[in-house]
């Protein structure tokens, strides 16, 4: 059967499966031998036909690897699936050829077409004899079957290669945001790094850290992320240009190195301010709106490394401290270095801590503004280290709520330890005061949580009314339908919850209409300030007005002075919590101010 042969798309095919002028393979080899066995041939072919010439890639009884075209049987067969010529000096096309007419004096070819993925015809597989033959109709098509196989083995060649190709580029490049991943980033460094070594230059490098990653994951999961993290890249990719590179650190880690002149180094530090900016806006994803906090670690070569290695330790390290800095950017420097060994050394004693149960707690009393009654106390979590001593809250605190496995562990620690202290006042009294337990907000976006406090005060045998458990404004944030659904079901339950350090947030008053709250604390930064302040005195007011008229209890936070207290209890603030009232102490101190020594 004759088909239209497109040349330039079937050398194109042909030289794309880069098969030409390669070593003999065993693979191909076996199908020849076999081929000239079954049909009883001194010779027989695999053949690759090129614009002007025709190449074996296998042979049997044959001493050349290529012929020139003008030569070939098999370019003849192309536009077929089969050229048989029982007697050459008897075919005008090839009585006078001059393989026919000298070595090896073909008289019998028999070929069939081999053709590529597409389609196109490659070659033949060929027979050839010295003396005429006869080929019968199932000779022909054994032979058309055999180059089948053959076919099959070129296209399994060609999608292995393709396969292999892909491996290599999915082991190169970031499946989900198709930058380089950290192999070939270091290597893309590497070749970089000659310009530093020559002088006269400096290398910059960005390490950025999506840090709300995991609080990400639980509001939108994985397919979220990947989105959030692929618009980063995007953003970075339209804000970078001549030598700068962008590359994958890690599934939430992206790098960005700059080079530049040594004396426009100090230019990069504005170039990694404008980037940040850029970085900052939100992110939408199913019509979700999420908040991208991202901290950037800066460390510069030669000042701060000698090789490409330490350049990328050492702006991580930066990074991890930069949480500390307001704008969420950090450079480099031996400060850095003994912060991060020492958050690193306190991370490990921390969580053998929390896993052997070994946090203390003191309790905060809240009082009732008029009687002076305690009402409630607030529990708080205090760290001996056996080697540091007394490790201030506001440092392990956040370490833990950094880590979701450390914060977990500080909420069971907590929340078990107020049930515990709960139960035996309930069991040796009465009337017993609420306890007032600080939860980290992303635990609200956590499937699991609410059946885990549910557990608790089930194993404590203690009703949920008698929990209050306070979150910040700030850590509910970023998803605030997902805690109010969270806390609603607690809610159900008997649980109540608190709206802790009021003020200092932003959009508080939409918050606090779309989240089921009992309780709103106002934070010590008003309560300070009001006796000297107008502003705040003002403020005070103003929330305290707003709190009745969403029918919500009121703790004003932070009171140390008689005239503070004054204030407040003028202003119809109904409950208060403070150094004059109490400090936090054991719940010892606590039992003895509620019911006396006995």
């Amino acid at each position: 059967m004759s088909q239209r042969v497109e040349e330039s798309e079937r050398l194109h095919e042909l030289r794309g499966l880069d098969l030409l002028d390669t070593p003999f393979e065993d693979r191909f080899d076996q199908y020849t031998r076999l081929v000239a066995s079954v049909f009883n041939v001194p010779t027989a072919l695999i053949t690759l036909v090129e614009r002007d010439r025709q190449w074996f890639k296998s042979l049997v009884g044959f001493d050349r690897r290529e012929t020139p075209i003008e030569e070939s049987f098999c370019a003849h067969a192309l536009p077929l699936d089969l050229l048989y010529v029982p007697d050459a000096t008897a075919d005008r096309r090839f009585h006078d050829n001059a393989l026919v007419l000298g070595e090896p004096y073909i008289r019998f070819y028999a070929g069939a077409v081999l053709r590529g993925p597409t389609g196109q015809p490659l070659g033949t597989l060929c027979v050839i004899d010295s003396r005429p033959r006869e080929l019968s109709d199932v000779e022909k098509w054994r032979l058309m079957m055999f180059a089948r196989i053959v076919e099959s083995e070129i296209n399994l060649h060609r999608q292995f290669d393709h396969w292999s190709l892909g491996l290599q580029h999915r082991a190169m490049y970031d499946a989900v945001t198709a930058l380089p991943g950290r192999a070939l980033f270091e290597e893309l460094i590497a070749n970089s790094w000659n310009q530093i070594e020559s002088g006269g230059r400096t290398m910059t490098m960005v390490h950025l850290h999506l840090s709300n990653f995991e609080i990400l994951h639980s509001l939108v999961g994985r397919a979220g992320c990947d989105h959030v993290i692929s618009t980063i890249a995007q953003r970075l990719s339209h804000d970078v240009y001549g030598d700068d590179r962008i590359g994958m650190l890690g599934s939430k880690r992206i790098g960005v190195v700059m080079t530049a002149a040594a004396d426009a180094a100090d230019d990069t530090l504005e170039r990694v301010n404008t980037l940040m900016r850029s970085l900052a806006a939100p992110i939408e994803y199913n019509g979700v709106r999420l908040t991208v906090d991202i901290k950037a670690g800066i460390s510069r070569a030669p000042d701060d490394a000698h090789d490409v290695e330490t350049l990328i330790a050492h702006a991580r390290m930066a990074a991890a401290e930069a949480q500390h800095s307001p704008d969420g950017v950090r450079r480099y420097s031996s400060d850095v270095q003994r912060a991060v060994a020492r958050s690193h050394e306190r991370h490990y004693r921390l969580a053998e801590a929390l896993r052997a149960d070994a946090l203390d707690q003191v309790y905060q009393p809240i009082v009732e503004c008029g009687s002076g009654r305690i009402i409630g106390v607030e529990a708080l979590a205090r760290w001996t280290d056996g080697e540091h001593g007394q490790v201030s809250p506001d440092e392990f605190i956040p370490i833990a709520e950094a880590d979701p496995e450390l914060r977990r562990l500080l909420t069971v620690c907590t929340l078990n330890s107020a049930c515990r202290q709960l139960a035996e006042w309930r069991e040796a009294h009465e009337v017993v005061p609420y306890v007032a337990v600080n939860i980290a907000g992303e635990e609200l976006y956590c499937e699991d949580f609410a059946d885990m406090v549910a557990g608790l005060i089930a194993q404590h045998g203690v009703p949920a009314s008698h929990l209050v458990l306070e979150i910040t404004e700030q850590s509910v944030i970023t998803d605030v339908g997902t805690a109010a659904e969270t806390m609603l079901e607690m809610r159900v339950q008997g649980f109540r919850f608190a709206i802790d350090d009021f003020g200092t947030g932003y959009s508080s008053l939409r918050y606090l209409q779309q989240l089921p709250l009992d309780i709103l604390k106002i934070d010590r930064s008003f309560t300070q300030l009001i006796t000297q302040d107008t502003t705040s005195h003002e403020l005070t007011s103003g929330i305290l007005q707003i709190a009745r008229t969403l029918d919500l209890a009121v703790i004003a936070e932070g009171v140390e002075t008689e005239a503070q207290y004054a204030v407040l209890k003028q202003l119809g603030a109904g409950h208060i919590q403070g150094f004059l009232l109490g400090r936090p102490q054991p719940a010892q101190a606590i039992t003895e101010q509620l019911y006396g020594s006995d």
